[in-house]
């Protein structure tokens, strides 16, 4: 199987910026209740969509681990 080609050219540093999305800094560690991995979305345990925020049990690790 190939990789899958741009379909715009452009820089990587450009492309960069339109494909990454700034998310809460929760996101730095795993979740504890949907076990999502460290920098990507906590997702929903029954259909695995992904969540917008993260959940309150990330937070709440999130900043126990930063305090």
């Amino acid at each position: 199987m190939n990789a899958r080609r741009p379909g715009a050219p452009m820089p990587d540093s450009l492309r960069a910026t339109l494909t990454t999305t700034v998310g809460h800094p929760a996101r730095a560690i795993q979740c504890p209740h949907c076990r999502a991995l460290p920098g990507k979305p906590c997702v929903l345990r029954t259909n695995g969509r992904a969540l917008p925020e993260p959940h309150h049990t990330r937070v709440t690790a999130w900043e126990q681990s930063t305090a």
